[in-house]
């Protein structure tokens, strides 16, 4: 169902981020007052910008931030349109393990949706972990999923694959 207002649309963004986040934690999610459109991209911030700890052995955060703009879409209502994104993946009181980038105003593979790996190994003259490694664009859903699924992360939610499912829809 489009959204009527501009407002609207960005509380719905704001709420399915915040729903699919629950599957993890129960951080706080803000959009700092970012309910109009504007030349100048919104931030939907996390826990304060800080990293989130996540239950389970392995001990590990979460960190979530991204860039939207609100757009007004005609008879489609308005819409929420990601312009940014950084999903990561940490331990607790020590480096980030792996993060996920999209800021298109970058240059070169920086520009495009990419995975940085914390790696302290060389490959030619390059650092691992300075590497760009491309993706596809990754939604916040498939960090949590990930987090879940591959690295031990214990939900606090039982329907957490549904509620990851029903929040793509942004």
């Amino acid at each position: 169902m489009p959204a009527r207002t501009a407002a609207e649309a960005v509380e719905e963004y704001r709420t399915s981020a915040a729903r699919a986040l629950s599957c993890v934690t129960g951080a706080h999610v803000d959009v700092g007052g970012g309910y109009a459109p504007s030349d100048i991209p919104h931030a939907l911030v996390v826990a304060g910008g800080d990293p989130v700890a996540l239950r389970g052995d392995s001990r590990l955060t979460l960190s979530v931030g991204e860039q939207y703009g609100v757009v007004d879409e005609g008879d489609n209502g308005w819409r929420v349109r990601i312009s940014a994104y950084f999903y990561g993946i940490g331990q607790q009181r020590g480096a980030e393990l792996i993060t996920y980038h999209w800021h298109p105003q970058g240059r070169g593979m920086s520009a495009g949706p990419h995975l940085h790996v914390n790696a302290d190994v060389q490959v030619g003259t390059r650092w691992l972990g300075k590497v760009h490694l491309p993706t596809g664009p990754i939604a916040l859903q498939d960090v949590i999923a990930l987090a879940i699924e591959e690295l031990d992360v214990m939900p606090l939610r039982d329907e957490w694959g549904q509620l990851l499912r029903e929040t793509r829809h942004r």
